[in-house]
């Protein structure tokens, strides 16, 4: 198998970026951390997509305090990123 990319988290900068983004769109009483789940997934698999997909995250209209649906993006910069070769 392929060397994969692994996002263990974001660093500080993408935190902040990522924290203001949630208190800007998301719905207050959501759980953010959740949000941050889902988001780093997304953007993993992104990462690691053969058609190398944006490092986005959507959040949902059904999670956003105005009802619709607001796009976060990630620079490699944000992302704390290991290199990960699986044994064979």
């Amino acid at each position: 198998m392929d060397t994969y990319q692994q996002i263990h988290d974001f660093t500080p900068a993408g935190a902040g970026k990522f924290a203001d983004f949630i208190a800007e769109h998301a719905k207050p009483e959501l759980d953010a951390g959740m949000h941050k789940l889902e988001c780093l997934g997304v953007i993993e698999d992104n990462l690691n997509s053969p058609s190398a997909g944006p490092l986005a995250w959507e959040l949902a209209a059904a999670s956003a305090a105005d009802g619709r649906a607001h796009t976060f993006a990630a620079e490699l910069d944000d992302l704390i990123i290991e290199h990960v070769t699986p044994d064979e």
